[in-house]
């Protein structure tokens, strides 16, 4: 059974120059993707993306006033 490479591969060869460069965008796009995610997540623990918006200014009041404001700012 081949392997999942040589399958993209073998149907790589069989595509027209256009749709190939569809593939070739779609697999950097993959790539760009997921390599920012493994760079961002590494090294970080969850407790480290907790809090930090509790002492912001917009942040600061009760959930019933940032809602009003939050609100009024579209009407």
């Amino acid at each position: 059974m081949p392997t999942i490479t040589e399958r993209l591969l073998e149907t790589a060869q069989a595509l027209p120059e256009p749709l190939l460069a569809e593939v070739l965008d779609f697999a950097e796009f993959l790539r760009a993707r997921h390599g920012t995610v493994a760079s961002q997540v590494a090294g970080r623990s969850l407790l480290d993306l907790c809090g930090g918006l509790e002492k912001s200014a917009a942040f600061s009041e009760t959930p019933e006033v940032i809602q009003r404001r939050l609100r009024d700012e579209w009407h």
